[in-house]
């Protein structure tokens, strides 16, 4: 009877020890994996919720900045397919979400 009431005395105390931790797993290596991309907009959804670039897919949310080389802010609609663009963005467990994408409408020399 003592060896039953000890393990489940240390069962509980596991348990608590673990709840107490906040031990738990994530879908990402870090949740703050940050990406830096450039490249040709190979795909622009029609809702103008997703691109690929790179063929890799990037979500893009409310709080998306959208601007040019200048520092100029665009629109959603200024993202154009087979257009140059810059992006910023974060590992998200169904891809990525864009923090910030610059249009590159000057190459340069």
């Amino acid at each position: 009877m003592n060896i039953k009431k000890s393990l489940l005395l240390m069962s509980l105390a596991l348990l608590i020890n673990l709840l107490c931790h906040n031990i738990g797993t994530t879908q990402t290596k870090r949740p703050d994996e940050t990406i830096f991309l450039s490249g040709p907009v190979k795909e622009v959804s029609w809702n103008h919720k997703t691109i690929i670039v790179n063929d890799k897919k990037f979500f893009i949310y409310q709080d998306t900045i959208v601007v040019d080389q200048r520092g100029n802010e665009l629109k959603l609609e200024d993202i154009k397919q087979d257009g140059n663009v810059a992006i910023d963005a974060i590992k998200i467990p169904s891809g990525y979400a864009i923090k910030k994408i610059v249009v590159i409408t000057d190459k340069g020399v």
